[in-house]
């Protein structure tokens, strides 16, 4: 089931089994290092990060909006 959040202004879709990735956006990183994926996404369509516990996630830009997916 997809869920849509807003992080840092942000909105975003994302699925469940990407709990993690949205907690280390919204929580863990800090509002101007998060923004870095978020105008890499903007610019060349996708941002591929990876969180503390070594996940991978792609957060891409679509249409307005942003979507997390695992990597």
């Amino acid at each position: 089931m997809e869920t849509r959040t807003i992080i840092h202004g942000h909105p975003i879709s994302h699925d469940e089994s990407v709990k993690h990735g949205i907690y280390y956006l919204s929580h863990q990183l800090d509002a101007d290092e998060a923004k870095v994926f978020f105008r890499q996404a903007f610019a060349h369509g996708s941002a591929v990060f990876e969180d503390h516990m070594g996940h991978k996630y792609e957060l891409i830009h679509k249409g307005g909006e942003y979507q997390l997916v695992e990597h």
